[in-house]
């Protein structure tokens, strides 16, 4: 079904294109526009601009851009009427697309196995909560303080205790190929596939869009405890599985981390489910790994704030030390829990407002960490306490604080016989020395690389990338388009002059659109290449006051004329070497004689 072109427009003049980007890109004002790390490249400085005002996004690192549509269909990978469909739905306007199922599966190639996933998310679900068979585990799980209304917003699932139940449900519906890639299924040695989970409690994995993509069965039997099983078994790689990727519960946590600007990363499902409990909907997990530069750069993109909330025992202790390596432009907090606990032990022994109070009032800071982590076992050992000054000094003078710098050296001293206050402090002084020795010539570059532009709209504290120069010629063409874009007498002008075109093979395709509609609406520019959309957004980048007059437009074409005498200019000079060269004096001089004649016109 065809949407109507009003519509479309009406849906995105009711959406602002920095409230949808907002939801999966943290975004800071940056004078009239919001700046943040793009999502389509790797980045660790800010060069995702978000353009309020004209409803557009611009990426200075990668060249991105276009509209609110645009930025879903880049985004989700979803074609054009289906981002028209996602903002027509959180418009609450009804909308239908044509999307039969066979379309789907070419569009999406991996669709069956999301299809597949969804039925298995469903067949444990609906054992555990509706079965006989799932009694026992419905115990288990009422007894770890879960409710029904839990295990339906997680949910949560059991496998049986059998070889092929799952396998029964579904076989019938999918090939052996999907089944035997999903990652669901085993193949026995007489080649028969059977379940890969049996009798585990079944905590279902989704990616950021809410599609089911894995799962990890824990054991919950003692039976099973008591044979040594591992505690957690989660679905193989597959297509649409990585668990280095993944983070547990974040379609759920994104929006909240969002608002709060911050996410609580922890160890477990269960720790995650123990901090929903507690009111702290903005929990995360890794997915029965440590955590990864993958998963790193996607929190980068939502927020610059980790609450590290691990086990307190020394292997919690120790992922902490390891994930911090990791997430040193981030800010830091750690969570101390108590008595060697992991958050959902400590929810059990207490309450949920008791959780929901330490996640909150019991957080220090990744210097005090380290000052705990790194004090050596034996303060009695002098060449132990000076070492861990060395070390301890190069992170507190790190601290852009210098009242936070003092508490750190007043608790290192406090824990060392050998060392006072000034001591740690002139170690930490020299460090601070060095640090600021090795950072001039950088300072001093970012200085000059730095700028501030009030044309732009550009201002404050947010330092925006270099914008590549635009050729004069470029940037003369795109600034007459964009008259021609905003002002109806401009363009009427140029539709009488048949033999008009712009130099830009992009801006010339723009201008055949415009001159015979009058306009260049979303779904006319939908179905344009890449090049030439980015040709429009550029166009539209471009700061120009809202009023205009045929002086200045002459002004602008004049401009523009100007570097195609230059080009041809030039053009004709390596004409005449190139003749020169060949030895055909005649055409030389002939080329010569035009060229001095076509200077004077330009003088």
């Amino acid at each position: 079904m065809v949407i109507d072109k009003a519509l479309i427009e009406d849906i995105k003049s009711s959406t602002n294109i920095v409230d949808v980007i907002g939801e999966v890109v943290s975004l800071n004002r940056a004078g009239r526009n919001y700046l943040g790390l793009c999502p389509f490249h790797k980045e660790k400085t800010p060069s995702f601009n978000v353009i309020e005002d004209r409803q557009f996004y611009h990426c200075f690192g990668c060249g991105k851009s276009g509209d609110v549509f645009k930025f879903l269909e880049e985004y989700r990978q979803i074609s054009f009427q289906e981002s028209v469909k996602v903002l027509a739905d959180r418009l609450g306007i009804a909308v239908t697309i044509d999307a039969p199922r066979q379309a789907q599966q070419q569009n999406s190639p991996n669709q069956a196995f999301y299809d597949l996933h969804e039925d298995a998310l469903k067949f444990y679900h609906a054992v555990l909560m509706t079965t006989k068979i799932g009694e026992a585990a419905r115990a288990y799980l009422y007894e770890r303080g879960m409710t029904d209304d839990l295990l339906k917003t997680f949910q949560i699932g059991l496998a049986p205790d059998e070889p092929d139940y799952l396998y029964q449900s579904v076989s019938k519906k999918y090939d052996e190929e999907v089944l035997t890639e999903s990652g669901l299924f085993n193949l026995s040695e007489s080649n028969r596939l059977f379940d890969t989970f049996k009798n585990r409690i079944m905590f279902p994995l989704k990616n950021e869009f809410g599609k089911t993509i894995g799962f990890s069965g824990r054991v919950w039997t003692k039976e099973d405890i008591e044979k040594g099983q591992a505690k957690y078994k989660n679905t193989r790689a597959t297509r649409i599985f990585n668990k280095s990727y993944e983070l547990y519960h974040l379609n759920q946590a994104k929006p909240v981390i969002q608002k709060t600007h911050e996410v609580y990363l922890m160890e477990g499902f269960m720790d995650v489910i123990a901090a929903y409990r507690a009111g702290h909907v903005n929990a995360v997990a890794s997915m029965g790994t440590a955590l990864t530069p993958e998963h790193v750069n996607r929190l980068r993109k939502l927020t610059k704030k980790i609450v590290l909330t691990y086990d307190g025992d020394k292997a919690g202790q120790n992922a902490i030390a390891k994930s911090l390596e990791l997430l040193s432009d981030f800010q830091v907090d750690i969570v101390k829990i108590p008595d060697n606990m992991d958050p959902d032990e400590y929810l059990q022994k207490t309450s949920e407002e008791a959780l929901g109070k330490l996640l909150v009032e019991s957080r220090i800071s990744d210097v005090e960490f380290w000052i705990g982590q790194l004090k050596p076992t034996n303060v009695d050992n002098l060449q132990a306490e000076i070492t861990y000054v060395e070390q301890i000094a190069k992170i507190i003078a790190k601290s852009p604080s210098v009242t936070a710098q003092n508490s750190y050296i007043s608790k290192v001293a406090d824990l060392l016989p050998d060392f006072d206050f000034f001591q740690v402090e002139q170690a930490v002084n020299n460090e601070r020395l060095t640090m600021r020795n090795q950072q001039t010539a950088q300072l001093s570059a970012a200085s000059n690389s730095a700028y501030e532009s009030s044309a732009s709209g550009f201002r404050g504290t947010v330092k925006l990338p270099s914008t590549p120069k635009i050729p004069g010629l470029r940037r003369a063409e795109n600034q007459l388009f964009h008259r021609m874009l905003n002002h109806p007498m401009i363009l009427n002008d140029y539709r009488m002059r048949e033999e008009f075109f712009f130099q830009t093979p992009e801006l010339e395709e723009l201008y055949h659109i415009l001159k015979q509609d009058g306009q260049i609406d979303t779904v006319a520019l939908s179905v344009l290449s890449q090049e030439v959309q980015t040709a429009y957004y550029q166009v539209l980048e471009e700061i120009l006051p809202p009023e205009t007059s045929l002086e200045e437009v002459q002004a602008i074409e004049e401009r523009r004329n100007h570097f195609l005498r230059e080009q041809d200019f030039r053009r004709q000079s390596k004409q005449i070497r190139e003749s020169s060269n060949h030895g055909d004096v005649d055409a030389a001089v002939e080329a010569l004689q035009m060229l001095i004649a076509q200077k004077r016109d330009m003088e």
